[in-house]
């Protein structure tokens, strides 16, 4: 151990963040509050890990939520270690680990080599079509089968073992769900529930596979761990061998995913079932005031199941107070918020420093009314993004059916686009010969234009193969071009020779929208600036499959699929760094992990935060959802470094009816809570909209 490499990897970290770095080969829990530097942690800990504990890059692996978030940190970690170093190390998400190991062990996890990834959006049109084929009667939208089927899987429920105790239930959601599976296994595709519960299937029935993995990985570092559901938890248990030491890194006070399966309770879990297991709580502040901090703590100290009490203490000074804005409904809302951006901009606050955060998305129409008449520019954070536009799905479906001619999915959304002249009744006949065969749709296609070369063949199937012709040769081409052409020429030959580029100048052209919108043909050109980046700046140790791993298409598309729809702006390019200046608007679940100098949290009443149902479920004495809601206020003030308007409205619209609303229960908690102290003592003011000129003191 060098006392250079330790003292400089633990020089400027604070106490709680040393003892969390230099902590002995062991399980750690490290209880990190908002705002407490995690992420210098776990950098520095990777660091350690190699500098001073002579770890090697490849027996270490680092977990995050989003591509984003692993991108950052191998970049941190590269100027600690290295960049030759970092290519060695496993940094991504679960998803894309589990995509890793299934391609290097697709056959003993039942898979094809080359299966494809089905990304939200696919899915949900997969599921769409079965319902349609089955002539579905029932009330659920194809995006919440969607949701149920991957809460099966994230119990681990396949669709036998939901036949029972669900058919009387809900018997087309278990009918849907077998010919869901049944598919997915045909045309060699899985979703992103399937990628964690097959690779979790591969490590428990597969003792060689999961013994490789277990002397492979010394150590395992789990970021955001509130955030994990219960199958990744059960990855974790099934990764770590006897001698592997697992570092989680979490704050049970910011956990607001419970309605998509995280469970904060892992957090407790991971101390019974990792123990012996050191314990670190980090709770010194960098981002907020303290006047802002002492009304996150004063709300969260009221939550119950915390692991451990913690107090954020800040260190950036006291601060302004926090502003508590009484208005007598959203439009006196809307109009201060707006009036107070135009103030604080004049006074030199840049506009990408304010955030105005929000419970529901309804909430934000109002405001992007107001912000449009003052002429204030703005963005909706978590709208429609990069990859999930209609012109990068269906370049994407191209290389998708080139890398697995199987995925039916894929042909359907192409085979006409551009228009062809395959239509419906094409596809439906395609569908009908191709089910009676036994084949998937492309293998049909190839069939009928054998079959056809017979002059005994009949004229209908001669013509349904003249049709479908064209679309076959032209993927064949494309087949050549993938043979020839590196990554980036290839994906530029996919847009050109599909004829997507010119379908799409030519209804950017039509459009009646303003110049910014035309730009879809320009987005197919992003995807091509895309493939060049990934094919330069490609992180990652080799597969033991050298052959999969050299396929760059294959591993463009997984990178691709696996992409957070929060990475890419709508053009398609990473909004670090690439920053312009508008307010952002988002929910608060959407600002977890992001922070501004100016916060506005608009809606901070009664049915809204909390919400109308957690409430009424608080009442009847359960207390879950009333305790997220709790821990999703807390998340939303902790995103102020400077300044924080809190508002509420005494009356709101909802659904065209006015109902009386007014202060949330929260903001009335923390208010009660300084009742008997001195004005000037407590960490808030309480304001009307129209007193602007002493909020800008």
């Amino acid at each position: 151990m060098s006392s250079l490499d330790s003292d400089f990897l633990l020089k400027n970290l604070n106490e709680g963040q040393k003892e969390a770095v230099s902590a002995p080969l062991s399980n750690v829990l490290v209880i990190a509050g908002a705002g407490t530097g995690k992420t210098r942690v776990l950098v520095s800990r990777i660091s350690w890990l190699v500098q001073v504990e002579n770890l090697k890059p490849r027996e270490i692996m680092a977990v995050t939520f989003t591509n984003k978030a692993a991108k950052e940190m191998q970049e941190r970690i590269a100027m600690l270690i290295g960049e030759s170093n970092v290519r060695m190390l496993w940094a991504s998400t679960f998803h894309s680990v589990c995509l890793r190991l299934l391609r290097s062990y697709s056959r003993q996890a039942g898979l094809q080599p080359g299966f494809g990834v089905l990304d939200t959006d696919n899915q949900t049109a997969f599921i769409k079509r079965i319902m349609s084929e089955i002539d579905y009667i029932g009330e659920l939208k194809p995006s919440e089968v969607a949701s149920k089927i991957s809460k099966f899987k994230e119990r681990r429920q396949r669709a036998a073992d939901v036949a029972f105790s669900y058919k009387e239930e809900d018997p087309y959601l278990v009918k849907i769900y077998d010919i869901y599976e049944r598919e997915c296994i045909s045309q060699n595709v899985v979703d992103f529930s399937e990628l964690l519960l097959r690779t979790v299937e591969l490590l428990e029935n597969n003792e060689s596979v999961r013994d490789l993995q277990h002397r492979r990985f010394k150590e395992i570092l789990v970021d955001e761990f509130q955030d994990t559901n219960s199958l990744q938890f059960d990855f974790l248990k099934l990764l770590a061998g006897p001698q592997t030491h697992i570092m989680a890194v979490g704050d049970d006070d910011q956990s607001i995913y419970g309605w998509r399966g995280a469970d904060y309770t892992n957090m407790s879990n991971f101390k019974k079932d990792f123990a012996p297991v050191k314990t670190v709580l980090l709770k010194d502040n960098y981002r907020s005031t303290q006047n802002i901090l002492d009304m996150a703590n004063t709300l969260i100290a009221k939550g119950s199941e915390r692991l451990l009490p913690k107090v954020l203490e800040g260190n950036n000074g006291v601060g302004s107070k926090v502003n508590i804005i009484k208005c007598a409904s959203e439009y006196v809302e809307s109009d201060f918020i707006v009036n107070t951006i135009k103030l604080l901009h004049a006074k030199g606050i840049s506009y990408d420093d304010f955030a105005v955060l929000y419970r529901t998305n309804q909430q934000s129409l109002l405001l992007e009314q107001r912000l449009s008449i003052s002429g204030i520019p703005f963005v909706i954070y978590g709208g429609q993004k990069f990859f999930e536009r209609a012109e990068i799905q269906d370049a994407l479906a191209y290389m998708r059916l080139l890398l697995n001619p199987l995925d039916d999915q894929a042909l359907r959304r192409i085979i006409n686009v551009p228009p062809r002249r395959i239509g419906e009744k094409v596809v439906t006949q395609l569908s009908d010969i191709a089910y009676e065969r036994g084949s998937s749709l492309f293998e049909t296609i190839k069939m009928l234009i054998d079959y056809a070369k017979d002059e005994n063949v009949p004229k209908e199937l001669k013509s349904l193969a003249k049709k479908l012709s064209v679309f076959y040769d032209l993927m064949e081409k494309l087949k050549a071009c993938r043979e020839s052409q590196n990554l980036p020429d290839l994906v530029r030959s996919v847009i050109e020779i599909t004829g997507l580029v010119d379908y799409y100048k030519q209804k950017d052209l039509k459009s009646n929208k303003g110049a910014l919108d035309n730009q879809k043909h320009k987005n197919l050109e992003q995807l091509v600036s895309n493939a060049s980046v990934f094919n330069n700046e490609r992180f990652g140790e080799a597969l033991e499959n050298a052959e999969e791993n050299l396929d760059p298409l294959l591993n463009f598309i997984s990178n691709v699929t696996l992409s957070s729809s929060t990475e890419l702006n709508a053009e398609g390019i990473e909004g670090e760094g690439q920053r312009q200046a508008l307010v952002n608007l988002m929910t608060m679940h959407a600002s977890k992990g992001l922070e501004f100098k100016v916060v506005f949290l608009a809606g901070f009443e009664k049915n809204l935060l909390p919400s109308f149902r957690s409430e009424n479920d608080f009442r009847e004495g359960q207390r879950r959802a009333y305790d997220e809601e709790r821990r999703l206020a807390y998340v939303g003030i902790t995103r102020a470094q400077e300044r924080l308007f809190i508002s509420y409205a005494l009356s709101r619209t909802v659904y065209g009816r006015t109902e009386n609303t007014g202060a949330s229960s929260f903001l009335r908690e923390i208010v009660a809570q300084y009742k008997e102290q001195k004005p000037d003592d407590r960490p808030y003011k309480i304001s009307l909209p129209d007193i602007l000129g002493s909020l800008l003191k």
